[in-house]
């Protein structure tokens, strides 16, 4: 069965939140999703199994931009800037499929910071997490942010290694970040995602992970569906 990546809509709370209680036991006060998908500020991906086989038809978007692209450039500007200052609810399409992990990014001023990663225990090991940073800094790449931050366990080896492989590099250290040992955390942060060499790189990684998992990348909107790809044997 295919899996997608896919902004978070109103029927995964129930499961995101037990996935997160999961990989985060001790996590408090714990994430608000509802109020999560009402803020432009944030965006929340999740990573699920398609479960009925047909692919994803999703006319809405393409009719919009075809619109869009006919419009004056002085027009499409106007519609941008009211679209930021008073965005619009997402019409939810029912997707089928239930989560099996989620990424969490707060964007603030100039850098897109990724408060939460978790993927579902039994599904842990197959590449998801890997999907979920990937779609995270398409997404801040997508809405111009300078860089991308996050904080990790300094005891999380692998997942220190995955961030290095996308170009994350340890700036400082929270101490005491921890609450349920008190274990400290390393403060990372990329170079400039907008410059060309890092641009590049990322290009790179994504198509070895789409080779490697045989990945269909589509991000043609980010707020909808971000990507498909086959089930991992």
């Amino acid at each position: 069965m295919p899996f997608i990546l896919r902004a978070l809509q109103k029927s995964d709370f129930e499961q995101v939140s037990l996935i997160e209680r999961e990989a985060f036991p001790t996590l408090w006060p714990r994430t608000s999703f509802k109020d999560g998908l009402k803020s432009p500020k944030i965006d929340l991906l999740v990573v699920t199994q398609r479960t009925d086989g047909s692919g994803f038809q999703n006319p809405g978007p393409t009719e919009i931009k075809a619109d869009i692209k006919k419009r004056s450039l002085i027009t499409r500007g106007i519609i941008s800037i009211k679209s930021r200052i008073w965005p619009k609810p997402i019409e939810e399409i029912p997707l089928p499929g239930t989560a099996l992990g989620f990424v969490s990014t707060w964007f603030l001023t100039d850098e897109a910071h990724i408060t939460t990663i978790a993927v579902k225990k039994d599904w842990r090991g197959q590449g998801l997490g890997e999907l979920l940073l990937s779609g995270a800094i398409d997404n801040a790449i997508n809405q111009g942010s300078r860089v991308v931050t996050l904080e990790v366990r300094i005891s999380n080896d692998s997942a220190i290694s995955l961030y290095q492989k996308y170009g994350f590099r340890r700036v400082g250290t929270r101490k005491k970040y921890y609450t349920d040992n008190g274990e400290d955390a390393a403060i990372m942060t990329t170079e400039p995602v907008l410059s060309l060499s890092y641009q590049r790189r990322f290009e790179e990684l994504k198509q070895a992970y789409t080779e490697r998992r045989r990945v269909v990348l589509d991000n043609s909107d980010r707020k909808r569906i971000i990507t498909t790809f086959p089930s991992i044997n």
